[in-house]
């Protein structure tokens, strides 16, 4: 493709040791020899004196040139390593723009490297993931989708489709001969066979979705039972005032931590209680109804020592029984009992929310997923269970086609759009410059 040539700092703004410069494009090796030198031979990485036009030395570094399609982006690639001082790196853009090049736009190298096929639309997505990972096992996660992995499982379930569908065609060519017993049975095993296979990749792809994306946890609760106590306990750090007066907390306080690989946003909030006239601690309530209705999970805090005495606030909510070192004798009924100030009970809270969450212990690390993967699979799931329903039913054959086709289509947006330029540019947009 003939592209133009673009530009842009491959590493992080601000001053470093080290920083890096990439040029991509048909004028790459060009604007890299003038600029650098000598640089034709691939893959070797050497010293060079950085020049402007007027031929004096800008910097001291090191340049290297990738020879396309060996390259990230599938084009002629030369990367130029100087002095991490800004205004050293904005001198070099300025002289590759004034010889011919434009500043590249947010996600363009990784874009282009999709164009190239050098990487499908899945991987270059969890090249985004990889930089914004938040947890170890987040990296680990975007790294098995950028090995292809999860594109691999969707190929083969493409493939068998495409097998199906050859099946059904052929069967359509014939229509004086009515379809054997048996070949609809295999169809329809087949079919399933493949629902199954969507299932799990669904399964997988939430797991992967929240690693990705992570959890948002709310701690809702009447006033003086503990919240604020009990994020401060989460957070391992006073974040939030703790006080026995009532309506203490009157905004939002958030912590973000790694919980099992996973990012968790946990949000204190106003303690809700009828009567108040204050308006500042109103606003407060009314926030705290808000976020709950924007949170993956409701934490409900009780004060265990009105154990029989509450008013359930949000039917939905993991009930959570605090002050229970404050209790006289043995824990009243089954629940989850807690002491935020002592830390008696949190280990087994947390293994509550990740497994209310669908992340029990011990599962594998999946391949970090988007939302829109987890729709095209959906999607991909109902036409090939409206296929089988057709197939059962002996319906029209081209209308099993259709569905067996929907569902060939719904997959590949996944890993190879046909029509992506909306797409691709929400997709890329999220990028920072230079990848």
């Amino acid at each position: 493709m003939d592209f133009e040539t673009i530009v842009a700092p491959a590493t992080a703004p601000g001053r470093s040791g080290v920083a890096v410069i990439r040029i991509s494009g048909p004028l790459a090796l060009q604007i890299g020899g003038n600029i650098c030198g000598e640089v034709s031979q691939p893959m070797l990485l050497r010293p060079c004196s950085i020049k402007n036009s007027d031929k004096k030395t800008v910097d001291r570094g090191l340049v290297v040139f990738f020879k396309g399609p060996a390259s990230y982006t599938g084009e002629d690639v030369i990367e130029i390593h100087c002095h991490g001082n800004p205004v050293i790196v904005d001198l070099i853009i300025k002289e590759a723009l004034l010889q011919g090049a434009r500043v590249a736009e947010p996600g363009e190298f990784t874009k282009r490297s999709f164009l190239n096929d050098k990487i499908d639309l899945a991987q270059a997505e969890s090249v985004a993931d990889l930089i914004a990972a938040q947890t170890d096992s987040a990296v680990l996660g975007a790294n098995i989708s950028l090995s292809g992995e999860f594109s691999n499982k969707i190929n083969v379930c493409i493939a068998t489709l495409v097998n199906l569908r050859v099946v059904v065609e052929a069967a359509i060519d014939f229509p004086d001969e009515e379809t054997p017993d048996e070949d609809v049975r295999s169809l329809v095993e087949s079919a399933n066979d493949q629902i199954q296979f969507i299932s799990g990749l669904i399964r997988g792809s939430e797991h992967g979705a929240l690693m990705r994306e992570g959890l948002g946890v709310v701690i809702l609760g009447a006033p003086n039972v503990g919240k604020s106590t009990l994020l401060n306990c989460f957070a391992k750090e006073n974040l939030a005032i703790v006080s026995d007066t009532p309506g203490t907390t009157r905004d939002l306080i958030s912590a973000n931590i790694n919980l099992g690989g996973v990012p968790v946003e946990f949000v204190d909030t106003a303690g809700l209680r009828s009567g108040s006239q204050d308006s500042i601690e109103i606003e407060g309530m009314n926030r705290a109804k808000k976020a709950v209705e924007n949170s993956n999970l409701v934490l409900e805090v009780v004060d265990a020592k009105d154990f029989h005495g509450f008013e359930r606030l949000n039917e939905n909510s993991l009930l959570v029984f605090n002050k229970v070192d404050l209790l006289e004798g043995a824990v009243p009924g089954e629940g989850l009992f807690v002491s935020a100030s002592t830390g008696e009970g949190i280990l087994e809270l947390i293994d509550e929310i990740m497994k209310t969450a669908g992340l029990h212990p011990g599962i594998e690390i999946p391949a970090l997923s988007r939302r829109r993967h987890i729709l095209c699979l959906e999607k991909a799931k109902e036409s090939l269970e409206e296929s089988v329903s057709l197939l059962k039913d002996k319906s029209s054959l081209e209308l099993v086609a259709e569905c067996l086709l929907s569902a060939q289509i719904n997959l590949g947006e996944i890993t190879s759009p046909v029509s992506s330029d909306d797409l691709l540019g929400e997709i890329f947009s999220e990028f920072c410059i230079g990848k």
